[in-house]
């Protein structure tokens, strides 16, 4: 399967700071084994479920082409979605087409 032109990637705004001194973007640790990112489709479900009591955080649109190292869509482990995962690899800050700071309001 083909994968999109572009994929997601959220990050904390101390990652994103972590990331201005470097050519590549700061990743956090759950991103050791491999580098998590998402579709367009899948944000929603994403930001619902593992940000959704994080106020503020930065979305990263990038260009799939520019990314460094082996892209595979595969299930979590346990799960039945399949997600983009990117294997020994890393975000070049040129793949970055679009970033967006994401504040939630809360009433």
């Amino acid at each position: 399967m083909t994968p999109p032109a572009y994929l997601y990637k959220i990050l904390s705004l101390d990652n994103w700071a972590g990331s201005a001194a470097s050519e590549d973007v700061a990743l956090p640790s759950d991103d050791t084994q491999f580098i998590h990112l998402s579709t367009q489709e899948q944000l929603e479900k994403i930001t619902s479920k593992y940000w959704k009591d994080v106020p503020e955080y930065i979305l990263l649109k990038l260009e799939v082409s520019k990314l460094k190292g082996k892209l595979i869509l595969e299930a979590n482990p346990g799960g039945s979605n399949k997600y983009y995962h990117l294997y020994d690899g890393s975000i070049p800050k040129d793949a970055i087409v679009e970033t967006r700071h994401i504040i939630e309001v809360t009433e």
